[in-house]
């Protein structure tokens, strides 16, 4: 988590930038009434992550519904990685390098312990779909 606090989004790696604008437009457009997948789908499109699209959601609805606190995100154009931000990127890294042990213990520290084991699966699968 630490080497993305007080980072700011355009030093990140072009993935973590692509995760941390999508959490972004995801947040804004439930807030706004509006379809997170219509809003983050055509980017998903033109990387070729569509598939990526239904576990992203599935994590975010899991973080937003599920959650042990409620999560905080910038505004869709700041320019530093908040400290939820960081958290979530850190989970994401965790499961592309396939550390199932610290996967699971930030899940526990996200969301209850009834949506853990699919907060885990989704953070898999977006590690999978980004890595390919």
């Amino acid at each position: 988590m630490y080497q993305y606090l007080d980072r700011t989004v355009s030093d990140l790696a072009a993935s973590d930038a692509l995760l941390v604008w999508a959490m972004r437009q995801w947040v804004d457009a439930m807030r706004g009434g509006r379809c997170p997948c219509a809003a983050i789908g055509p980017t998903f499109a033109s990387r070729r992550l569509s598939g990526m699209l239904p576990d992203f959601n599935i994590a975010m609805m899991l973080l937003d519904r599920e959650g042990q606190a409620q999560l905080q995100f910038g505004a869709v154009a700041c320019g530093r990685v908040s400290d939820d931000e960081a958290l979530l990127l850190a989970l994401h890294a965790a499961a592309a390098r396939g550390e199932e042990k610290l996967v699971a213990r930030i899940a526990e520290a996200l969301v209850r312990p009834d949506a853990q084991r699919s907060l885990q699966f989704a953070a898999g699968r977006i590690a999978q779909f980004m890595a390919a």
